[in-house]
């Protein structure tokens, strides 16, 4: 066996040996009793937090300010529905994405036909051998 080859397969059987090692420290390191006390707190917090954020929400809704803020957005949107800006703006974004549409049907077909007008000509008589001598 050369050199060479005994030298890869050691350098192989090395790797597999370390992804063994990291394989096994992972498997340990999850399976832990801290990762498990840590994910346990930190599902804790994520719940309380959770929840406040949710009571805060519920009573920032029943707030004056709160209805006020929503009977003006419902009487935005109800105006925008009256004036046609809705319509337009879908309209205007139809018409875009035709144009996008066309114009990249346009560049399709050039790419697609380049490669064709590109090929060089087969030439028309082959080469002649070179002579020795």
């Amino acid at each position: 066996m050369s050199e060479e080859l005994k030298g890869e397969r050691n350098i192989a059987d090395e790797l597999s040996k370390l992804g063994k090692q990291v394989a096994d420290a992972i498997k340990t390191a999850w399976e832990s009793e801290d990762r498990k006390k840590l994910q346990g707190e930190i599902t804790e917090g994520l719940q309380k937090f959770g929840a406040q954020v949710t009571e805060a929400l519920d009573k920032a809704s029943e707030s004056d300010t709160a209805k006020e803020l929503r009977v003006k957005a419902e009487k935005v949107a109800a105006d925008m529905r009256e004036k046609g800006v809705v319509e337009d703006v879908r309209k205007g974004i139809l018409t875009g994405l035709d144009t996008l549409n066309k114009e990249l049907g346009k560049l399709v077909e050039k790419l697609e036909s380049k490669p064709a007008a590109e090929t060089p000509a087969a030439p028309e008589t082959p080469a002649e051998p070179k002579s020795e001598g």
